[in-house]
């Protein structure tokens, strides 16, 4: 009788043995005989493919290689496409800071660069296998789809660009022969330009979409998206901002009505804090985008019509009873004195009468005249004799004001009158290979604040406050750490001596090491006119300075200032005098410092530090202020804090500033790894501003 073989440890197999010689018959039905087969060695039966597992192993042989390079190829496309963005996004700010720095020839290379780089971006997309890939991708995953959204956006972006750049082109070399002579043709540009930045914000948008969906879909594209969607938008706002800007320029120069805006002239030689003594202005009229006239007139006619009775600036109370338009340019904030001075203008019964309002105002100093006669050529004026030059335009008319024949006949001015449209006649017929030299020379006087534009509508002044055209007091941001100066001088009965004033301006600051600061501050000034034939240049300069300072600074001390008489005791209140805001909002704030004849105020949100320097011909006079900047909560010192010095410079007055900045005890500059940063300038622009990074 068998054994039973236990169920454990046993391999589950069925033996089919045939052995020769013995007859095998098919087993009765029964349970099957297991053995245990350790140790057996079994054959395999050969495995059979079909024709399908064959064609498929054939196929998969064959791609492997065809994937490895598909691969290959999207990872050096990737490659190529990180630089190709890069030098798109590049050449894309400096293109738009070109047009911001009205370059627009500058602004179509680089964009003519850009088209080739744009190109090589399409091709990269277009390469066979990339284009297999990117299509099989877009067919599984939608977002890939944006990837001929992309260049097809910044490929329309990009040709709008250059059609806006030749069009900005043609309005910097023609735009005021256009204005002169041709309003309808100046009209149409800037419907173009509209209609060119309309396209460019709607492709900015398609741009803007096409790289968001493509950011979440891999890292290689989160990169496409910072260096091209990024850039893209982050000028979008600057481009809307000149929409809006066009839009309420062509408004204002398309009425059918006649408009009028004042031209302010200026002179330097006798400063007040807006700028120069406005001796003379013109009402400048017009109609559909073309000028119908100008008339330039004396200041001191209006203000001879001029009924209102207004309370002047303390400073002014001893020598005029009443204010006016020729004393008006009192601010610091140029759109500020525009306001005022406008405000006059259009209260004389000369204005007034004709119902006669302005949208705007442009001041001109008398060195912008003189480097438009250095291009244009001298003027002659046969009826005074004189041929106006750059370099005998200001003596020349400055004598003819104070003691020429016009002076005896009522008309001190007339001059100018005469002179202007003579020089608008000369620039109508401009070649225009010169066009660009007159747009040089405005836009250098622009950035030195010897032309400042003053508007009425918002959106056109907030144009010009963006662009730092309109000659405002900048404005300290609430985190600011540092230290801001300007200093404003007001030339009161001194004759026209500012013409032959040097001044130079330097300052040394120390900063402690809880962020706050010592600020020594020397201005120098010294008077070159002792030699003048003519008095006016010989008369002592009178000098009511301020310094404007961070609004938190409290005084120590000052040395070399001068007293001044009393003002005159008035009671404007009974005598029914009105009162200006803005004066009233500095004035009222008025404290005296310690009878050091020096007062603090605040105005413009600075603190404002006023005294007066008077400096006899062929002498020197400096003024030594000392004060401080305490420790607020913005004054924690950290390694790599950002400290930041600002000079604001006044509109007329050439400066000289020197400045010694001095870190922190344990800490250095890392711009000069050394304690103490120094700076020496000349010739400012309008704003000085340096960024220091502290270091450990």
């Amino acid at each position: 009788m068998s054994k039973r073989v236990p169920i454990k440890n046993i391999y589950p197999v069925l033996v089919d043995i045939k052995t020769s010689g013995i007859e095998h018959r098919k087993p009765k039905k029964g349970p099957l005989l297991l053995i245990h087969t350790s140790g057996l060695e079994i054959k395999k039966k050969r495995r059979r493919y079909t024709i399908a597992q064959l064609v498929i192993s054939i196929l998969l042989l064959g791609l492997i290689p065809t994937i490895a390079l598909i691969v290959t190829n999207i990872e050096r496309a990737k490659h190529d496409v990180a630089l190709r963005s890069k030098s798109i996004a590049q050449n894309l700010s400096d293109s738009v800071e070109a047009l911001k720095n009205v370059d627009p020839d500058l602004a179509e290379n680089y964009l003519n660069k850009n088209a080739g780089e744009i190109k090589e971006l399409e091709d990269i997309f277009n390469k066979s296998y990339n284009k297999t890939f990117f299509s099989i991708l877009s067919s599984v995953v939608p977002a890939f789809q944006g990837i001929g959204t992309l260049v097809t956006g910044a490929t329309s972006v990009n040709i709008n660009f250059l059609s806006l750049s030749k069009i900005l082109a043609d309005l910097e070399h023609n735009g005021f022969i256009y204005f002169q002579s041709n309003g309808k043709l100046l009209l149409e540009r800037l419907q173009i330009t509209r209609t060119l930045i309309h396209e460019i914000l709607a492709g900015i948008e398609s741009i803007k979409n096409a790289t968001a969906n493509l950011r979440t879909t891999a890292n290689f594209f989160a990169n496409l998206d910072q260096t091209i969607g990024t850039q893209y938008i982050r000028y979008s706002t600057d481009v809307q901002t000149l929409e809006n800007f066009l839009e309420k320029l062509s408004l204002l120069l398309g009425s059918s009505e006649e408009r009028h805006l004042l031209l302010f002239f200026q002179n330097p030689s006798e400063i007040r804090p807006g700028g120069g003594f406005i001796g003379s202005y013109a009402d400048l009229s017009f109609r559909l985008g073309q000028m119908s006239g100008i008339d330039v007139r004396d200041i001191y006619d209006p203000d001879g019509q001029l009924d209102l009775k207004v309370i002047p600036p303390e400073p002014l109370q001893t020598l005029t009873e009443k204010w006016g338009a020729r004393d008006a340019n009192w601010f610091f904030d140029f759109p500020i004195s525009a306001r005022t001075v406008t405000y006059f203008l259009e209260n004389s019964k000369i204005h007034q009468e004709k119902n006669l309002t302005f949208d705007g105002a442009i001041a001109i100093n008398i060195n912008v005249l003189e480097s438009i006669l250095g291009l244009i050529g001298p003027m002659e004026l046969p009826e005074y004799q004189l041929t106006i030059s750059k370099d005998n335009f200001l003596s020349e008319v400055q004598r003819e004001v104070e003691a020429g024949k016009d002076k005896k006949a009522g008309h001190p001015k007339r001059i100018l009158r005469v002179l202007t449209p003579l020089i608008l006649e000369r620039l109508k017929s401009l070649p225009p290979e010169q066009g660009r030299n007159l747009m040089d020379i405005l836009s250098n006087h622009l950035s030195a604040k010897d032309i400042m534009i003053f508007a009425k509508d918002p959106a056109l002044a907030e144009f010009f406050k963006k662009n730092g055209v309109d000659g405002s007091v900048y404005d300290l941001p609430n985190d600011f750490w540092g230290n801001y100066l300007a200093v404003v001088n007001a030339n009161i009965a001194g004759g026209k001596s500012d013409a032959f004033i040097d001044q130079t301006v330097t300052v040394r600051i120390d900063i402690d090491t809880d962020g706050g600061s010592l600020v020594d501050v020397n201005v120098s000034r010294t008077h070159h006119g002792d030699q003048e034939k003519d008095s006016w240049w010989r008369a002592t300069n009178k000098d009511f300075m301020q310094l404007l300072a961070n609004p938190n600074a409290t005084f120590i001390s000052i040395q070399g200032n001068d007293s001044k008489s009393p003002t005159l005791n008035r009671n404007y209140n009974a005598d029914g005098f009105l009162v200006n805001d803005d004066l009233y909002s500095i004035e009222s704030t008025r404290v005296s410092l310690n009878g050091s004849q020096t007062w603090a105020m605040d105005g413009f949100g600075k603190k404002i530090f006023a005294t007066w320097l008077t400096t006899p011909a062929g002498q020197t006079k400096t003024l030594d202020l000392r004060y401080q900047i305490p420790v607020d909560d913005r004054t924690s010192l950290h390694n790599g804090k950002i400290y930041e010095f600002i000079f604001e410079k006044q509109s007329g007055v050439p400066t000289a500033l020197k400045i010694a900045i001095a870190a922190p005890f344990g800490y250095r500059w890392a711009e000069n790894k050394d304690t103490v940063f120094t700076y020496e300038k000349d010739d400012l622009e309008s704003k000085t501003i340096l960024r220091l990074k502290l270091q450990k």
